[in-house]
């Protein structure tokens, strides 16, 4: 049997954490887990996968003699909380994880999150190994060292820095996902080039469309791209607290209204978050109206996505969450990538972040 490629690619942390990407790549895992010391291996997976996607999985690792316990959680935005963290940690425990084990966590960024979140904290860190299922994670949320929960108030309040020994990402697992959720994930991909590289963001543009016909022809070769978009911001602030910060783009809105509309994809309220941020640097005299009229072409025409706060998300509402912001620094005002120009963030006195005062945000915010 041929083998299939595999490609190696790196997010810049050190020690190393590579990112291996390929179509069709999941039987070579086993023999790239066997390159590593343990005890015993642990599958952490999402219900809804755990007959399509981690039984296979585990079937094919105890074949290649690595010992494997399969522990499923909960799936959905509302689960990414102290209660699941606190039962997948209690449960890995009496499962028989030890200093010496290896998580696997298969699924999307919520059980991304929860696995590498518990994983950090168990026995003071013990390794996991990231193999997302969603073209979401595949393409953004494994480039990051982040893990966390969501508190009461908000998103991602409650997490930290803890690599994952490396992504095994196979683009097979996504010809399973949902189209909508393919779009959320494509959302992340324009905002790489809106604030890094107007020509990607060009490029990518004109593949897009409501049916994803361009995508889905050349999976692997996208998800290759919108990954190296990413890792290009990434390469010099892989850990995102200096200049990679710029991803945040459109997230301090977007978080507040994913979080309060609940059943809302994250990069659909990314996007919704990124076109209030351009309305927010219009009305500062930042942000150039053409900004927002490519965002809300790509966004709303290729994409048919909304672009627009949802009705049942009332300004107040979204100030309240975003004065819990994980990132806030100041009561009075609230920091926003805004562009100068497609390809270009906003430097604010050497720092990419503007401050925005809430009166302003409150206008723009009753004006979306």
């Amino acid at each position: 049997m041929a083998r299939v490629p595999l490609i190696e690619l790196t997010t810049g942390l050190r020690p190393a954490s590579p990112y291996h990407l390929g179509d069709g790549i999941t039987d070579l895992l086993p023999d790239h887990l066997a390159r590593h010391d343990f005890d015993e291996l642990f599958l952490v997976c999402g219900e809804g996968i755990r007959d399509l996607l981690a039984k296979p999985l585990a079937r094919r690792l105890s074949d290649a003699q690595l010992p494997v316990t399969v522990l499923t959680v909960p799936e959905s935005e509302g689960n990414k909380s102290w209660t699941r963290l606190t039962e997948l940690c209690e449960r890995l425990v009496h499962a028989g994880a030890t200093k010496q084990s290896i998580i696997l966590a298969l699924g999307g960024g919520m059980v991304s999150n929860l696995t590498g979140l518990a994983a950090g904290l168990l026995y003071r860190g013990v390794r996991y190994v990231d193999i997302p299922t969603t073209l979401l994670s595949l393409t953004d949320g494994t480039l990051s060292n982040k893990q966390a929960i969501n508190g009461r108030g908000g998103k991602n309040q409650f997490g930290l820095y803890h690599a994952p020994l490396f992504v095994w990402a196979d683009v097979a697992h996504l010809r399973t996902e949902r189209p909508v959720n393919h779009k959320s994930g494509l959302v992340e991909a324009v905002k790489n080039g809106l604030i890094d590289d107007s020509a990607w963001f060009d490029r990518l543009a004109a593949q897009l469309t409501p049916d994803l016909a361009a995508v889905h022809d050349d999976l692997l070769g996208v998800c290759r791209r919108i990954v190296e978009s990413k890792l290009r911001i990434l390469a010099t602030d892989p850990s995102e607290r200096e200049r990679a910060v710029i991803l945040e783009y459109g997230h301090t809105v977007g978080h507040a209204t994913e979080f309060l509309c609940g059943d809302l994809p994250h990069g659909v309220a990314v996007g919704i978050g990124m076109c209030l941020a351009a309305r927010v640097g219009m009305r500062l005299g930042i942000t150039p109206p053409e900004v927002l009229e490519k965002q809300e072409w790509v966004l709303g025409e290729r994409l048919g996505l909304p672009t627009r706060i949802p009705p049942n998300c009332t300004p107040d509402q979204i100030l309240n969450v975003i004065r819990t912001d994980n990132k806030r620094r100041s009561s009075e005002e609230t920091q926003l990538i805004l562009l100068d120009a497609i390809g270009r963030v906003h430097d604010s006195d050497g720092t990419f972040e503007t401050p925005v005062p809430e009166s302003v945000l409150k206008i723009v915010l009753q004006e979306s």
